[in-house]
């Protein structure tokens, strides 16, 4: 699963300073509110906090994963906030420090498959050093999507410059094909004519000749 299926550069927040973890939800689901994911935001946020009180959701290496389950949510979608300085936050062996957020929202019909590929694939990730470290230094949230697998627009058009190059030489290849058949088809026509008009001329002759005798 691509990351950034589930989001877009407007849900991402870079440099996000909040009070505690529940500024911190409330500031994310209203972005995805405003990205039009939702049908109802004080339920889904209720979903959120109610979550919350149920268990921790700081899961280590400095990331927190709050999410809700409910019909609220359109689709499965995450907004992400990337703080400027650490935030404490509920974990399983007490408050521990967060410096990446990650809101999920997800429909009970997904909250399944969708919810456990999504925490899957963001703990699986964010294991990683490295990748950890490219997200926090991004300064832009085209950044971070390229870094949660979003293709670059600039790629794109290369790919589809080299298709219409492709296509272009294909046509120009099958033009100068056709040039060609028709050049081969024309010197036929004048070798075929060069060698039936004597052979035309003659038999005229003979019929004339034939037609004289019988005067």
């Amino acid at each position: 699963m691509k990351l950034s299926n589930l989001t877009s550069e407007s849900l991402i927040t870079l440099d996000a300073v909040f009070d505690d973890r529940f500024a911190a939800i409330c500031a994310l689901t209203d972005k995805i509110d405003q990205a039009g994911k939702l049908t109802y935001k004080q339920q889904f946020l209720d979903a959120v906090l109610l979550r919350e009180e149920e268990g921790p959701t700081a899961l280590g290496e400095y990331l927190a994963v709050p999410h809700g389950k409910s019909p609220a949510v359109i689709e499965p979608v995450f907004a992400c906030a990337f703080l400027k300085d650490e935030l404490m936050w509920q974990g399983i062996d007490g408050d521990e420090p967060v410096n990446m957020i990650f809101l999920i929202a997800i429909p009970p019909a997904e909250a399944g498959s969708t919810h456990m590929e999504v925490l899957t694939t963001l703990t699986s990730s964010l294991v990683d050093d490295d990748f950890r470290d490219e997200l926090l230094a991004a300064n832009s949230t085209q950044q971070i999507m390229k870094l949660f697998g979003a293709e670059d627009d600039s790629s794109q058009d290369e790919n589809t410059q080299q298709v219409e190059t492709d296509e272009g030489s294909h046509s120009e290849s099958e033009a100068t094909s056709d040039a060609k058949q028709k050049q081969e088809e024309s010197q036929m026509a004048k070798d075929i004519s060069q060698i039936a008009y004597p052979i035309v001329l003659g038999v005229g002759l003979l019929i004339s000749a034939f037609l004289f005798l019988l005067l």
